[in-house]
C-alpha cells in the first residue's frame, strides 16, 4: 500500500466519504452483516490563520487533492482511546474476537505496519471487492508557527452551534452509534495532548467503550474524555484560567510556545467506527433504519493564559 500525505492550505475543506455496513442484536450485531449504511462525508475545517494542518491516509482511506475517501464499509466494533486498541466482536456478539493496535513503532506508520493493521481490521469482502472493516483511520497533524512573545495555544474541537457536528436524515437511530476518536501519536516535549472521543449524536449515559478482551459490555468514559450530543460550550479565551481552559471535553492539546523552535506540531490518529456497545446498534427491520451519517470538524487554536 502506498502512503500519501496531503498538506492542507488555509481554510481548505476536506470531504471524507464512507459507507458503513452494520447489523446486530441487543448492542453488537449478530444477524446479517450485509446491511449497508451510507456514512456520508466528513469535512475538516481549519478556522485560525495561525493553525495549519496536514492529512495522511490510513486504514481504508485515500486522498485526492482536498478529498479524503473511505474505500470500503464499516461494521460494529469498539475503540479504546486509552490504549489505541480496536476491538472486534465474535460472530455471536457475546465476546471479543480480537484486539488490533492502531499504534505503530513511531508516529508515522510504515507501509508494512499500515498494511498489517488494515488486514487485521478487515472483517469480510463483499461482492464487487467491497471491503468491510471494524474501523477506519487517518492522521491529522496540526502546526502552529509561534512568533516572539506569543502565548501557549490550546487546540480545541469547536462544538458550538453550527460548528463541529454529525448530521443524518430523520430521527437518529443507528446513527447514534457513530464515533470518532482523536488519539495522540506525536507530541513534542513541553506540549501536551489528550485522547478524546466525539459522539455528537448520543448522550454520555449511553456511551461506553471496550476496555479489554473481557469487557464486552463496555466501560463508561471518564471525565472530559467524551464529547457528547449535549456539549456546545463556548470556547475559552486568553483570560480564562488555564486549568479551567484545559479541563474540558473539547480540549485536544497544548502547543508550547517556543522562540528557538517556533514550529510546533501535534499529531493525532483519527479512528472512526460504529460503537457496538451503543444501545442503538441492533438489528433493524428495514434498510432505511441504517442511517447515513455526515460530519464536519472545526478546529480552533486558542491562546492559553500563562500558568
Amino acid at each position: 500500500m502506498k502512503k500519501t500525505k496531503v498538506i492542507v492550505p488555509a481554510l481548505a475543506l476536506i470531504a471524507f466519504s464512507t459507507v458503513a455496513s452494520i447489523a446486530g442484536s441487543v448492542a453488537w450485531f449478530t444477524a446479517s452483516r450485509q446491511v449497508t449504511i451510507n456514512a456520508g462525508s466528513y469535512a475538516v475545517v481549519k478556522t485560525n490563520s495561525d493553525l495549519q494542518y496536514a492529512l495522511t491516509n490510513g486504514v481504508g482511506t485515500s486522498f485526492s487533492s482536498n478529498t479524503v475517501s473511505f474505500d470500503g464499509k464499516l461494521t460494529d466494533g469498539s475503540f479504546n482511546h486509552k490504549t489505541g486498541n480496536v476491538y472486534t466482536p465474535n460472530t455471536s456478539g457475546t465476546g471479543i474476537a480480537k484486539a488490533t493496535s492502531i499504534v505503530g513503532a513511531a508516529a508515522d506508520l510504515t507501509t508494512t505496519e499500515l498494511e498489517n493493521i488494515e488486514a487485521d481490521l478487515l472483517r469480510t469482502t463483499l461482492s464487487g471487492d467491497v471491503k468491510v472493516y471494524t474501523a477506519a483511520t487517518f492522521d491529522i497533524s496540526f502546526t502552529v508557527n509561534f512568533g516572539v512573545g506569543e502565548l501557549d495555544k490550546g487546540l480545541y474541537l469547536n462544538c458550538t452551534s453550527g460548528q463541529s457536528q454529525f448530521t443524518h436524515s430523520d430521527t437518529a437511530k443507528t446513527a447514534k452509534g457513530f464515533r470518532m476518536a482523536f488519539y495522540p501519536v506525536s507530541i513534542p516535549d513541553g506540549s501536551a495532548a489528550s485522547a478524546k472521543v466525539f459522539a455528537d449524536l448520543q448522550e454520555s449515559a449511553n456511551c461506553k467503550y471496550v476496555a479489554g478482551n473481557d469487557n464486552i459490555d463496555g466501560t463508561a468514559y471518564g471525565a472530559n474524555e467524551l464529547i457528547d450530543v449535549n456539549h456546545s460550550t463556548a470556547l475559552p479565551t486568553a483570560s480564562t484560567d488555564r486549568a479551567v481552559a484545559i479541563a474540558r471535553p473539547d480540549y485536544l492539546g497544548t502547543f508550547k510556545a517556543s522562540e528557538t523552535n517556533p514550529l510546533v506540531t501535534l499529531k493525532y490518529r483519527v479512528v472512526v467506527w460504529f460503537e457496538g456497545t451503543d444501545p442503538e446498534i441492533i438489528n433493524r427491520d428495514t434498510q432505511a433504519e441504517y442511517q447515513e451519517v455526515t460530519s464536519k470538524l472545526v478546529f480552533e487554536a486558542v491562546d492559553l493564559k500563562a500558568a
